[in-house]
C-alpha cells in the first residue's frame, strides 16, 4: 500500500451521488438480493468515467497491494471500500471507491472495520504500520508502532488479504530484480513496478545508492 493523495470529487458526481446511493439503498431494502449495478450517466456507465480518475491517484497501481500493471487476472476495476451491503448509502460516494486489482476485490467485505487502513489518509505511511519480512516476502505490524497502530496494521493484512494470492513470493522476486539492477536504473525503474513502497525503502537502504 503506498501513499496517495485524493483529488477533489469530479462536480457530476458529487451533485447526484447521494441521490443514487438512496436509490440502490431503497432498492436492496425492497429486495435483499438485488445486484448492484453501475448507473449510466451521459451515456456512460459511471464506473467508466471513474476509472480513469482513480487511476491517475494511485498512478495505475491497485491501491491496496499496489500491484501494477493491471493486465490479465488483475484487471483494474473499482472497489467499495465500505461494502455496498452494509453501506448502501456510500455505493456512489467520492470517498468511498478505489482503485484495486481483481484480486483485491476478494477482500473479506463480512470483517470489515473502520480501523483498515487507507492509503489517501493523510497520515498513511508504510513504515509507521508495517514492516517487509525478507524470508518469506510477507507483511507484518511494526512491532515499534503504538498498540493502535499495530491493530490497524494486523486488520488490513487480514481483511485486505495483503499476504494472500501469492503476494509475497511476488514480493520477494521483485525485490530480487530491483537488486539486480544498476544503481543508475532504479529510480526511474519503480514507478512502473508493483510494491513501490519497498523498493523505495529497498533503495534507500543501499549502500551503492
Amino acid at each position: 500500500m503506498t501513499p496517495c493523495c485524493r483529488p477533489a470529487c469530479p462536480d457530476w458526481l458529487a451533485e447526484h451521488w447521494e441521490e443514487w446511493g438512496a436509490e440502490f439503498a431503497q432498492r436492496l431494502a425492497a429486495n435483499v438480493s438485488y445486484c448492484f449495478s453501475w448507473k449510466q450517466w451521459h451515456g456512460q456507465r459511471v464506473n467508466q468515467r471513474l476509472l480513469p480518475l482513480l487511476s491517475a491517484m494511485t498512478e495505475g497501481h491497485c491501491a491496496y497491494c499496489d500491484w501494477f500493471p493491471m493486465d490479465t487476472g488483475t484487471d483494474p476495476t473499482i472497489d467499495h471500500f465500505k461494502p455496498k451491503a452494509r453501506f448502501p448509502h456510500q455505493v456512489y460516494c467520492w470517498d468511498n471507491l478505489y482503485l484495486c486489482c481483481r484480486h483485491c476485490q476478494e477482500k473479506a467485505d463480512d470483517d470489515y472495520t473502520d480501523q483498515i487502513l487507507r492509503p489517501d489518509e493523510p497520515s498513511f505511511r508504510f513504515a509507521v504500520f508495517f514492516i517487509y519480512n525478507y524470508s518469506d516476502g510477507t507483511l507484518s505490524p511494526n512491532p515499534d508502532a503504538s498498540a493502535v497502530n499495530r491493530e490497524r496494521a494486523r486488520l488490513t493484512i487480514e481483511i485486505l488479504k495483503l499476504n494472500s494470492r501469492g503476494r509475497p513470493a511476488a514480493r520477494k522476486r521483485e525485490i530480487n530484480r530491483f537488486r539486480a539492477l544498476a544503481a543508475a536504473e532504479r529510480s526511474t525503474w519503480i514507478p512502473l513496478s508493483p510494491f513501490r513502497y519497498l523498493l523505495w525503502d529497498e533503495m534507500r537502504e543501499s549502500p551503492s545508492v
